[in-house]
Protein backbone atom coordinates (compact mmCIF):
# COMPACT_ATOMS: atom_id res chain seq x y z
CA UNK A 1 0.00 0.00 0.00
CA UNK A 2 0.72 3.22 -1.09
CA UNK A 3 0.52 6.35 1.11
CA UNK A 4 0.00 9.78 -1.14
CA UNK A 5 0.39 12.99 1.04
CA UNK A 6 -2.25 15.59 -1.14
CA UNK A 7 -1.76 19.27 0.60
CA UNK A 8 -4.93 20.64 -1.68
CA UNK A 9 -7.58 18.54 -3.52
CA UNK A 10 -6.56 19.80 -7.39
CA UNK A 11 -3.02 18.57 -6.87
CA UNK A 12 -3.13 14.70 -7.30
CA UNK A 13 -1.20 12.06 -8.64
CA UNK A 14 -2.37 12.93 -11.99
CA UNK A 15 -1.56 10.76 -14.74
CA UNK A 16 0.26 8.68 -12.16
CA UNK A 17 -2.59 7.07 -10.74
CA UNK A 18 -3.19 5.11 -14.19
CA UNK A 19 0.32 3.87 -13.88
CA UNK A 20 -1.06 2.28 -9.92
CA UNK A 21 -4.12 1.08 -11.61
CA UNK A 22 -2.24 -0.67 -14.36
CA UNK A 23 0.45 -1.80 -11.87
CA UNK A 24 -2.81 -2.83 -9.58
CA UNK A 25 -1.01 -1.40 -6.52
CA UNK A 26 -3.54 -0.07 -3.94
CA UNK A 27 -3.13 3.55 -2.82
CA UNK A 28 -4.56 5.99 -0.37
CA UNK A 29 -4.65 10.02 -0.10
CA UNK A 30 -4.29 11.77 3.02
CA UNK A 31 -5.53 15.46 3.02
CA UNK A 32 -2.76 16.45 5.71
CA UNK A 33 -3.80 19.93 5.25
CA UNK A 34 -7.02 18.38 7.03
CA UNK A 35 -5.40 16.96 9.66
CA UNK A 36 -5.27 13.72 7.83
CA UNK A 37 -2.79 11.24 8.67
CA UNK A 38 -2.10 7.20 8.62
CA UNK A 39 -3.02 5.52 12.05
CA UNK A 40 0.17 3.67 11.37
CA UNK A 41 2.44 4.22 8.88
CA UNK A 42 4.66 1.01 8.94
CA UNK A 43 1.69 -0.08 6.65
CA UNK A 44 2.56 1.63 4.26
CA UNK A 45 5.53 0.68 1.86
CA UNK A 46 5.90 3.98 -0.21
CA UNK A 47 5.30 7.68 0.26
CA UNK A 48 4.29 9.72 -1.93
CA UNK A 49 4.65 14.02 -0.82
CA UNK A 50 2.87 16.33 -3.70
CA UNK A 51 2.75 19.55 -4.37
CA UNK A 52 0.85 22.71 -2.88
CA UNK A 53 0.42 26.68 -2.29
CA UNK A 54 2.12 26.14 1.21
CA UNK A 55 5.53 26.74 2.47
CA UNK A 56 7.38 24.61 4.38
CA UNK A 57 8.80 27.49 6.44
CA UNK A 58 5.46 28.27 7.00
CA UNK A 59 4.87 26.33 10.81
CA UNK A 60 2.70 28.62 12.60
CA UNK A 61 0.22 29.06 9.35
CA UNK A 62 -0.09 25.24 8.94
CA UNK A 63 0.16 23.34 11.74
CA UNK A 64 -0.08 20.12 10.15
CA UNK A 65 3.53 20.19 8.32
CA UNK A 66 5.23 19.97 11.97
CA UNK A 67 3.82 16.49 11.42
CA UNK A 68 4.10 15.90 8.16
CA UNK A 69 8.15 16.08 8.71
CA UNK A 70 7.75 13.76 10.77
CA UNK A 71 6.78 11.12 9.20
CA UNK A 72 8.54 12.24 6.34
CA UNK A 73 11.75 12.35 8.11
CA UNK A 74 11.16 8.34 9.69
CA UNK A 75 10.67 7.19 5.57
CA UNK A 76 14.13 8.93 4.97
CA UNK A 77 15.85 7.31 7.81
CA UNK A 78 14.48 3.76 6.82
CA UNK A 79 14.89 4.89 3.00
CA UNK A 80 12.22 3.47 2.16
CA UNK A 81 10.48 4.16 -1.38
CA UNK A 82 10.18 8.13 -0.71
CA UNK A 83 8.99 10.81 -3.78
CA UNK A 84 8.42 14.37 -2.76
CA UNK A 85 6.93 16.79 -6.25
CA UNK A 86 7.44 20.32 -5.36
CA UNK A 87 6.35 21.32 -1.88
CA UNK A 88 7.35 17.58 -1.50
CA UNK A 89 10.67 17.98 -2.94
CA UNK A 90 11.51 20.96 -0.34
CA UNK A 91 9.93 19.20 2.70
CA UNK A 92 12.26 16.33 1.50
CA UNK A 93 15.14 19.18 1.52
CA UNK A 94 14.37 20.41 4.70
CA UNK A 95 13.98 17.14 6.78
CA UNK A 96 17.65 16.35 5.73
CA UNK A 97 18.62 20.04 6.97
CA UNK A 98 19.20 22.15 4.06
CA UNK A 99 17.29 25.96 3.79
CA UNK A 100 14.20 26.56 2.07
CA UNK A 101 13.72 29.72 0.36
CA UNK A 102 12.46 32.29 -1.86
CA UNK A 103 14.14 31.56 -5.34
CA UNK A 104 13.31 32.48 -8.85
CA UNK A 105 9.51 32.15 -9.49
CA UNK A 106 9.41 29.50 -12.23
CA UNK A 107 6.15 29.15 -13.70
CA UNK A 108 4.41 26.83 -17.03
CA UNK A 109 6.69 24.59 -19.38
CA UNK A 110 10.54 24.86 -18.54
CA UNK A 111 13.43 23.08 -19.79
CA UNK A 112 15.57 20.85 -16.91
CA UNK A 113 19.03 19.01 -18.15
CA UNK A 114 19.93 16.12 -16.67
CA UNK A 115 23.43 15.72 -14.81
CA UNK A 116 25.58 13.32 -15.35
CA UNK A 117 24.84 10.79 -12.40
CA UNK A 118 21.56 11.17 -13.65
CA UNK A 119 22.26 9.27 -16.64
CA UNK A 120 22.95 6.37 -14.56
CA UNK A 121 20.70 6.86 -12.09
CA UNK A 122 17.16 3.98 -12.19
CA UNK A 123 14.33 6.35 -11.91
CA UNK A 124 16.15 9.20 -14.39
CA UNK A 125 18.20 7.11 -17.74
CA UNK A 126 15.58 6.62 -19.79
CA UNK A 127 15.29 10.62 -19.76
CA UNK A 128 16.39 12.37 -22.58
CA UNK A 129 19.46 15.01 -21.54
CA UNK A 130 16.72 17.81 -21.99
CA UNK A 131 13.17 17.91 -20.80
CA UNK A 132 10.25 20.59 -21.27
CA UNK A 133 8.27 19.83 -17.80
CA UNK A 134 5.67 21.84 -16.19
CA UNK A 135 6.59 24.47 -13.02
CA UNK A 136 5.31 25.93 -10.55
CA UNK A 137 7.28 27.00 -7.72
CA UNK A 138 8.47 30.12 -5.81
CA UNK A 139 10.73 28.64 -3.48
CA UNK A 140 13.79 26.37 -3.97
CA UNK A 141 16.25 25.13 -1.43
CA UNK A 142 20.26 23.76 -1.08
CA UNK A 143 21.04 20.54 -2.41
CA UNK A 144 21.78 18.82 0.98
CA UNK A 145 24.55 17.18 2.00
CA UNK A 146 25.10 13.31 0.69
CA UNK A 147 22.58 14.15 -1.52
CA UNK A 148 23.57 13.57 -5.61
CA UNK A 149 21.66 16.50 -8.13
CA UNK A 150 20.13 14.81 -10.69
CA UNK A 151 18.15 18.00 -12.45
CA UNK A 152 18.79 21.65 -13.25
CA UNK A 153 17.28 24.68 -15.13
CA UNK A 154 18.61 27.24 -16.13
CA UNK A 155 17.86 29.37 -12.97
CA UNK A 156 17.37 27.06 -10.72
CA UNK A 157 19.92 24.30 -10.16
CA UNK A 158 18.53 21.95 -8.11
CA UNK A 159 15.57 20.48 -9.38
CA UNK A 160 16.27 17.01 -8.66
CA UNK A 161 18.14 14.83 -6.48
CA UNK A 162 18.51 11.60 -4.80
CA UNK A 163 19.26 10.54 -1.06
CA UNK A 164 20.55 7.18 -0.21
CA UNK A 165 19.02 4.63 -2.69
CA UNK A 166 14.89 5.21 -2.56
CA UNK A 167 14.66 8.71 -1.65
CA UNK A 168 13.85 11.16 -4.65
CA UNK A 169 12.77 14.50 -4.65
CA UNK A 170 11.97 16.89 -7.86
CA UNK A 171 10.62 20.27 -7.88
CA UNK A 172 8.71 20.51 -10.83
CA UNK A 173 5.35 18.91 -11.46
CA UNK A 174 5.95 15.61 -13.98
CA UNK A 175 2.62 14.44 -13.13
CA UNK A 176 0.49 16.53 -15.14
CA UNK A 177 -1.74 16.07 -18.03
CA UNK A 178 -3.49 18.69 -20.00
CA UNK A 179 -6.35 18.58 -17.90
CA UNK A 180 -4.93 19.12 -14.95
CA UNK A 181 -2.96 21.96 -15.92
CA UNK A 182 -6.46 23.97 -17.32
CA UNK A 183 -7.96 23.16 -13.99
CA UNK A 184 -4.67 24.51 -11.94
CA UNK A 185 -5.09 27.59 -14.20
CA UNK A 186 -8.64 28.37 -12.96
CA UNK A 187 -8.46 27.46 -9.55
CA UNK A 188 -4.93 29.61 -9.09
CA UNK A 189 -6.61 31.97 -11.86
CA UNK A 190 -6.16 35.17 -8.91
CA UNK A 191 -2.62 34.19 -8.09
CA UNK A 192 -1.50 33.95 -11.35
CA UNK A 193 -3.05 37.80 -12.57
CA UNK A 194 -1.71 38.82 -8.62
CA UNK A 195 1.91 38.12 -10.20
CA UNK A 196 1.39 38.92 -13.86
CA UNK A 197 2.11 34.97 -14.71
CA UNK A 198 0.64 33.13 -18.20
CA UNK A 199 0.42 29.78 -18.37
CA UNK A 200 0.67 28.79 -22.34
CA UNK A 201 -2.26 26.39 -23.64
CA UNK A 202 0.70 24.12 -25.11
CA UNK A 203 1.21 20.96 -24.23
CA UNK A 204 4.75 18.86 -25.04
CA UNK A 205 4.36 16.70 -27.22
CA UNK A 206 6.36 13.64 -28.20
CA UNK A 207 8.18 12.10 -25.32
CA UNK A 208 6.76 13.79 -22.23
CA UNK A 209 4.35 10.98 -21.43
CA UNK A 210 5.77 7.95 -22.04
CA UNK A 211 8.92 9.59 -20.12
CA UNK A 212 6.42 10.44 -16.61
CA UNK A 213 5.61 6.79 -17.33
CA UNK A 214 7.87 5.29 -16.93
CA UNK A 215 9.61 7.20 -14.54
CA UNK A 216 6.73 6.56 -11.54
CA UNK A 217 6.78 2.67 -13.00
CA UNK A 218 10.47 2.66 -12.01
CA UNK A 219 9.51 4.45 -8.90
CA UNK A 220 7.34 1.87 -7.94
CA UNK A 221 9.55 -0.98 -8.86
CA UNK A 222 12.21 0.67 -5.87
CA UNK A 223 12.12 -2.27 -2.90
CA UNK A 224 9.50 -2.73 -0.69
CA UNK A 225 9.99 -2.60 2.93
CA UNK A 226 6.66 -3.86 4.48
CA UNK A 227 6.20 -3.47 8.08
Amino acid sequence: MIAVFRHVEVEDLGMWEDVLKEANVEFRYFDVSKEEFPDNIKEYSHLIVLGGPQSVNDLEKHSFIKKELLILEDFVKEDKPTLGVCLGAQMIAKVLGSRVYKGVREIGWIDVTLTRPALVDYLFSHFPKTLKVFQWHEETFDLPARCVRLASSKFVPNQAFRYGNNVYAIQFHLEVTPSMVAKWKEYYKDYLAQVDAAIPSFFPEGGYFPVSWEFFKRFLQLPRKEA
